[in-house]
């Protein structure tokens, strides 16, 4: 059913996604989780101060913000064919991932770094094949740095950046050069600030370092909980025991998207070990590579009870997860 549905490119689903994502997360309105605002950049202060003091301002900015990341991530997926055939699994699977936890429901920094990382590989998956990719490359070095600048453990995506031109690009030393300049840019104007207002001490010792500084603590979670995650790893594995499959036979743009979201999984593990604490949050910036993966075997799946059953699984363990807050 829903599998199905979304298997294909329909133009319906543009009002149904939101409105599946509603009902995911409608708890989280009413909830009073909020994520607690310490260790956060300077730019994630700036533009979410206003919404921290009203939890349903908070929420719906939250709730919007990952379905617009879900939409753009089936943009990127779709229009770069990163998969055989278009459809709305990517934004689908995405919008499901982010709504695993209540945790999630709150306007977080690494949803802020995780659009400003959708865009960077947007950007880098666009160069493929053109003569010259000079914009390309400055826009890819000042939207992985801006990601930083929300959430500073996203600062190890930044050889993303390199690996991509790799993949995409033949070598040309006036790109990789204008990429340096614009990763560096904004940190530019960030650090010319704190040293003019003379805080500079403190952005080096709080800011950037924090993660290192911090012990990890232990939060208990219920028997749901992990259910829920048992599931979402079965899923995962599942779908990237069928990545390669039929790999050779795709095209070259499909093969450089898949390798490059790889890297991006590789480099999304990294940034869980430096965070200032380990939470299924930590995990988020996976969601963009699983839910790619996922959709690729679930396109790939010729038994359609087969799919239906495991995502309906799926939705069953996040609402089991959801009601055990509340019982």
């Amino acid at each position: 059913m829903f599998i199905r549905f979304f298997k294909n490119n329909n133009p319906s689903s543009f009002i149904l996604l939101p409105l599946f994502a509603l009902a995911l997360r409608i708890g989280g309105f009413f909830s009073e989780h909020v994520f607690a605002a310490k260790y956060n950049m300077p730019l994630y202060e700036i533009l979410t101060k206003p919404f921290n003091s009203f939890h349903f301002t908070n929420a719906f900015s939250a709730f919007i913000l990952t379905v617009g990341e879900a939409f753009l991530l089936n943009y990127v997926v779709n229009k770069n064919e990163i998969l055989t055939k278009p459809s709305f699994l990517p934004a689908l699977f995405f919008i499901v991932f982010m709504s695993c936890d209540s945790s999630l429901f709150t306007l977080h920094p690494l949803l802020l770094a995780s659009l400003f990382l959708l865009l960077a590989i947007n950007k880098s998956a666009n160069s493929y094949q053109k003569d010259a990719a000079f914009s390309n490359a400055f826009d890819a070095g000042v939207l992985l740095s801006l990601s930083a600048l929300f959430y500073f453990p996203s600062i190890v995506f930044l050889p993303l950046l390199g690996i991509g031109f790799i993949m995409f690009r033949p070598f040309n030393w006036r790109e990789w050069v204008i990429s340096f300049i614009g990763l560096m840019l904004p940190y530019i104007f960030v650090f010319t600030y704190y040293f003019w207002n003379d805080k500079l001490g403190n952005w080096w010792d709080v800011k950037m370092f924090f993660s290192g500084l911090q012990e990890q603590s232990q939060t208990i979670h219920s028997k749901s909980f992990y259910f829920m995650i048992a599931v979402c790893l079965l899923i995962i594995l599942l779908s990237f025991g069928k990545l390669f499959t039929g790999l050779a036979e795709a095209s070259q743009k499909n093969q450089k998207g898949i390798l490059l979201l790889v890297w991006f999984s590789v480099f999304g593990l990294v940034s869980v070990f430096v965070t200032p604490e380990i939470s299924i949050l930590s995990f988020s910036p996976l969601a963009i590579p699983a839910s790619v993966f996922c959709a690729n075997y679930f396109l790939k799946i010729k038994k359609g009870w087969w799919g239906e059953l495991l995502f309906i699984l799926l939705l069953f363990s996040i609402f089991i997860n959801h009601l055990s807050h509340y019982f």
